[in-house]
């Protein structure tokens, strides 16, 4: 378990939300299959939602401006200086998507679509500093970025956040992790032609569940779908689904070498 009471460090991921054409039914379904509780927020904040497991924040959700919209969820990335972050990112190649914005006092954000095409956000802590709680049943354990050029997006990465990567590949798996002070914070992943034409570049997002196979038995009977069947791995039983509306996500009942991958 990790309880997360100060700021991220610089590039960790922080915090993912996702945009919602019916808030109600994402927190009844999200509640059914993580655990998750909250209220819908104001108005005034697009209905901003945060999402929460014993009282602690673990993602948010806001109503989509128009329910056309694709339905997502996107990763933040811990910066010290939002404005200087986005400088960073546009001197290697990323475009402006959502300009550097005042959050009331809980921060500052900012989105940019990487050189590879996939959307990341900015969050610079203010009296919010991110998720309160990873690394458990119904918090965030891990993120990492889907692209079908894995060199160009460690190369930019490592330009706009300093990373370091350790090369986890085998034959026919191009997978590094990203590395915060020497210390696991993420992944890139290279999608290869066996990917569906369809499914372009984007960060993912895998939540912590007791058991694997009984929280895709939850996503059915609440709705969702399953894209890929629960499998072991070295880092525990995990599976892919997306909820009611579209937006994917994976869940994974961890190992203890996952365990602190995400402290800040």
């Amino acid at each position: 378990m990790t309880e997360v009471t100060s700021p991220y460090k610089q590039g960790v991921p922080c915090w993912a939300d996702m945009g919602s054409p019916d808030l109600r039914a994402s927190l009844d379904f999200y509640g059914a299959v993580l655990g998750w509780e909250g209220e819908i927020g104001p108005e005034e904040l697009g209905f901003y939602t945060n999402c929460t497991v014993r009282g602690k924040r673990v993602a948010g959700m806001m109503a989509l401006p128009d329910p056309a919209m694709p339905v997502a969820w996107t990763t933040y990335l811990a910066v010290a200086d939002a404005h200087a972050a986005v400088l960073a990112m546009k001197a290697a190649g990323a475009t402006e998507v959502f300009p550097v914005t005042d959050v009331l006092d809980l921060g500052r954000m900012a989105l940019l679509e990487d050189p590879t095409g996939a959307v990341v956000g900015l969050w610079q802590a203010g009296t919010h500093v991110g998720a309160q709680l990873v690394n458990e049943p119904g918090g965030i354990v891990w993120n990492e970025l889907m692209t079908r050029d894995s060199k160009a997006a460690r190369q930019f990465y490592a330009t706009a956040f300093g990373y370091d990567y350790e090369d986890m590949s085998a034959d026919g798996f191009d997978y590094h992790a990203f590395l915060v002070d020497g210390r696991p914070a993420g992944g890139v992943m290279g999608m290869d032609e066996n990917w569906p034409d369809e499914v372009h570049a984007h960060w993912a997002v895998t939540f912590c569940v007791e058991d694997a196979d009984d929280a895709v038995a939850k996503v059915r009977r609440a709705g969702g779908t399953v894209l890929s069947e629960p499998q072991d791995s070295p880092y525990g039983r995990h599976a892919t689904c997306g909820d009611p509306h579209g937006a994917t996500f994976s869940v994974i009942a961890s190992t203890e070498d996952m365990d602190e991958a995400q402290a800040p």
